[in-house]
């Protein structure tokens, strides 16, 4: 239903080309046919190469205007560093499974989660590698999520999860798949890196803050426990 792709940014160069093309072929044309038919200028070399021209720089432009457009759309929604969406745009997937819920029943979870000790990562190996970690454990968990699970970066070393349909026990279970993921995955250091999970299911008639403040206080507890562990809200 809302599966997040890698390839976004990897696709933009053939999207751009290809609107570059339309655009070009699109106002030549229109641009041929107002000069012959509206205008009654006679078809000669000059007639078909001056408008056919001004169709392929105007056509350039729209292409421009769509590829900024959608660059603008990625930077409102995702996060620039991981590439999965981001705190603002999470908030609208949870408005509307709140809404779907109350309307049709059902339920869903939260998993919230952050790396353990990543402070002492950035310190003593650089930010460069501390971001290529968060990049790697992003493709991890996107790759371990379902089609449904929506990924965004809640802040700095800290993730969250909307799993759709899901109530808290497959929501830990889920979280404890991917702790186990996370704690297994070489991430090219002598260390390994771990995190800590807090895991919250959707009350009746519960608002987002009340939501996530209960997986908050489930993962402050994880760490509490020591961490690189999963921890229920009640």
């Amino acid at each position: 239903m809302y599966r997040q792709s890698d390839n976004t940014r990897s696709d933009t160069p053939l999207i751009y080309a290809l609107y570059i093309m339309l655009s070009c072929l699109f106002t030549s044309l229109l641009n041929i046919i107002h000069s012959i038919y509206i205008l009654n200028i006679e078809l000669s070399p000059v007639s078909f190469i001056i408008p056919a021209f001004a169709g392929i720089i105007f056509g350039m432009m729209l292409a421009y205007i769509k590829l900024l457009s959608k660059r603008l759309q990625e930077m409102a929604y995702t996060d620039a560093l991981t590439n999965v969406y981001n705190r603002l745009h999470l908030a609208h997937f949870l408005e509307a499974e709140i809404e779907r819920v109350r309307r049709y029943q059902g339920t869903f979870s939260i998993i919230l989660f952050d790396l353990d000790y990543f402070k002492k990562v950035n310190d003593q190996h650089g930010h460069q590698t501390g971001d290529k970690i968060l990049q790697r454990l992003t493709k991890l968990v996107s790759a371990a999520n379902r089609d449904a699970d929506i990924l965004a970066r809640y802040g700095g070393e800290e993730f969250i999860i909307l799993a759709s349909a899901t109530d808290l026990k497959g929501a830990a279970r889920h979280a404890e798949r991917l702790r186990r993921d996370i704690e297994n995955y070489p991430f090219g250091l002598s260390r390994k890196i771990t995190a800590s999970f807090g895991v919250a299911e959707y009350k009746a008639d519960e608002d987002i803050d009340s939501l996530i403040r209960r997986a908050d206080i489930a993962l402050y507890n994880a760490k509490a426990q020591g961490r690189n562990c999963v921890v229920k809200a009640d």
